[in-house]
């Protein structure tokens, strides 16, 4: 197997450990105060990531637990990984994987919202069990271990990790919070000739303080950390401040972008931009947002991208709506080598109606040039959705209070793919029987100018106990380039994953997985243990 792909196997492998580490999570919902329940709903997809319409001012915290309801029946969990003031970028922990653009979310503030005054600082704290998340610094530590051999070849890798994340808020009474993501791994590679070498890393994902008073309008962060706010920036070194109202927000940021491999400090290029936001009031049953900004990039003294962006959210009842346009300013060098003065550089369109709450009509147009993905996980099935992203897309979902049945059609252009066409089709099951199994099977039909091809994948799930969960997955994709006679390219995969939770503080998560290919087999396998406080 060549180096390459060991490096993009050991890279899967950190993904990996940071989702199993996220399956930690946090306290129940049903253990929380059921008053004080809100919900928003999803605003639109990017590979993984599950974006839904409320964030920092309305008392959401990164780590928290979210809530998708079908029917009045819990669908599947969701952990806010990052957060601007109206919106979080979340990851499914649990439960169904085909989340729809439109479905309700249900959650509890985990601190007071920005927008409206609160006495919550001056509330005496129960008395009871050990808080792990609220006032004060919580988190959570991990070791874990991934290894991946190949079969033909007899070479592989070892990587044992360790990690560290810290969230504080309201640390010893102030208005001051932190927040840490700290991993290291050592990987050891084995190639087939029998040598060796070792590779090791040290990340800082964020290293960030934050001041937030309860109630306060102002929210500023100074350190290394993500901007959701703007699609196109992500991590940064530097400054935020945000000023928030009921009806009206504003954004001013400055910074330089780490080093894009090891993640460290350098300053070869600066980002600066600011950004205004109308949005509808806290609690509002009707949730929408219209976010315009400015940004500019620049590397050495000289712009490196110049752009501007408008996002629109919407989501009621009947309606899902978010858009984004991106629109870039090229300077007279540019505009010399053939470029217009003004380029519209990524159009995103995503909306779902429902007539019904039992039925939804689904549309999606994307020619985003780049979208940065948070990958937990890598497998052919998501491999086959990153490759055929771009285009137009439009289906039908049912959706029941155990069972989900859905449709699509996608025309997808341009990128590595080319031009292609694909018929979809899923259906789900939820909690069902006392084991409370739950299981999704999709099957994909394409083709382009140059193959044809299918993609099949299960996802069988149970909690035989309150503290356990098992998931057993599986798929198949072919592909069958006509022009090259019998050239047939198949990939198939299974794998286990086994959780368990102690006394809430404990986390252990045990996975395998045999995935077979025309470039070989391969077998994987992690293990790994979290604390949190």
């Amino acid at each position: 197997m060549p180096s390459s792909r060991f490096l993009r196997r050991a890279a899967s492998g950190l993904a990996l450990a940071g989702l199993l580490l996220a399956a930690a999570g946090l306290r129940p919902l049903a253990a929380q105060d059921s008053s004080a329940v809100r919900t928003t709903t999803v605003t639109y997809l990017a590979g993984t990531s599950i974006y839904v319409g409320a964030g920092r001012a309305d008392g959401l915290v990164e780590g928290q637990e979210l809530q998708v309801l079908r029917r009045d029946a819990v669908a599947a969990t969701l952990r806010v990984v990052f957060l601007s003031s109206r919106q979080a970028s979340c990851t499914v922990i649990s439960g169904a994987t085909d989340i729809l653009v439109g479905e309700l979310v249900r959650y509890v503030p985990s601190q007071p919202s920005t927008t409206t005054p609160t006495t919550a600082a001056a509330t005496p704290r129960r008395q009871g069990a050990r808080r792990l998340s609220g006032p004060g610094i919580h988190g959570r530590v991990g070791a874990r271990y991934f290894v991946a051999k190949e079969d033909s070849t007899n070479s592989g890798f070892s990587q044992p990790n360790a990690d560290l994340r810290l969230d504080g808020q309201r640390i010893g009474g102030s208005p001051i919070g932190l927040a840490v993501d700290l991993r290291t791994r050592r990987t050891t590679t084995t190639r087939a000739d029998g040598s060796s070498a070792v590779d090791g890393h040290t990340r800082v994902y964020q290293a960030a303080l934050h001041w937030n008073a309860p109630g306060a309008r102002f929210h500023t962060v100074l350190g290394r950390q993500y901007l959701t706010a703007v699609t196109s920036i992500s991590l940064f070194d530097g400054g935020l401040v945000e000023l928030n109202g009921s009806r009206f927000s504003f954004g001013a940021f400055g910074g330089m972008e780490p080093e894009p491999v090891d993640l460290g400090f350098s300053s070869d290029i600066q980002d600066f931009g600011a950004y205004t936001q109308f949005h509808s009031r806290p609690g509002s049953p009707n949730i929408w947002a219209l976010t315009t900004g400015a940004v500019g990039s620049y590397a050495s003294g000289k712009a490196n991208r110049e752009f501007g962006f408008a996002q629109l959210s919407v989501s009621t009842r009947p309606l899902s709506i978010y858009a984004l346009q991106e629109v870039d300013y090229y300077r007279d060098w540019k505009v010399a080598a053939g470029e217009n003065s003004l380029s519209w550089t990524s159009t995103y369109i995503s909306t779902s109606l429902r007539p019904y709450r039992w039925l939804a009509f689904n549309g999606s147009y994307d020619n985003r040039r780049n979208v940065r993905l948070y990958r937990d996980f890598l497998d052919p099935a998501i491999a086959f959705d990153d490759a055929y992203r771009q285009g137009i897309a439009g289906g039908i979902s049912i959706i029941g209070r155990r069972v989900r049945l859905g449709g699509e059609v996608r025309r997808s252009d341009g990128a590595s793919a080319g031009n292609a066409t694909s018929y979809s089709g899923t259906f789900g099951m939820d909690r069902v029987t006392p084991l409370h199994l739950s299981f999704t099977t999709r099957g994909t039909w394409y083709t382009n100018p140059t193959l044809d091809g299918q993609l099949y994948t299960l996802r069988v799930g149970a909690d035989p106990w309150q503290a356990i969960h098992v998931d057993l997955n599986g798929g198949l994709r072919r592909e069958d380039n006509p022009a090259a006679g019998t050239n047939i390219r198949k990939f198939t995969w299974y794998g286990l994953d086994f959780d368990v939770s102690l006394a809430r503080a404990w986390f252990m998560s045990f996975s395998a997985q045999r995935e077979n290919g025309p470039d070989g087999n391969t077998n994987q396998f992690y293990g790994g243990i979290t604390w949190r406080f």
